[in-house]
């Protein structure tokens, strides 16, 4: 059975062909963002960054969105050797909850502790 879009903020046309055309072993998973930084003149990944919708208290093995999300930032991060971390924020972006690839802990942070989380990849 074809998975139904979750969120409705996308242009559907993409991901509603995918989902009635092929079989339910195969995954779509959109990747959010890689933060870079330029090293000798030349734009490099520094971390991937997953901002995820899906609300904290789902984020866990058997539910197909999470798991999807799970392991594609698990092969970003093995492949590329750079960081994979998921962020939930609050819709003002004053808050970050902030969660690394293999870690448990989430961390909070305000918008000054994100911004130098950020700059400091």
């Amino acid at each position: 059975m074809p998975q139904n879009e979750i969120t409705e903020n996308r242009p559907p046309n993409y991901s509603k062909w995918h989902r009635e055309n092929l079989p339910p072993d195969c995954f779509m998973t959109d990747g959010d963002w890689f933060e870079q930084r330029k090293h000798n003149g030349k734009l490099c990944a520094v971390a991937y960054i997953e901002t995820v919708q899906i609300p904290k208290h789902k984020t866990y093995r058997g539910y197909p969105i999470w798991e999807s999300k799970q392991a594609l930032a698990e092969q970003i991060q093995e492949q590329m050797g750079i960081p994979s971390f998921f962020v939930w924020n609050t819709q003002d972006c004053k808050w970050f909850y902030v969660k690394g690839v293999g870690r448990d802990q989430i961390i909070k942070m305000n918008t000054i502790e994100y911004k130098n989380f950020i700059e400091g990849l």
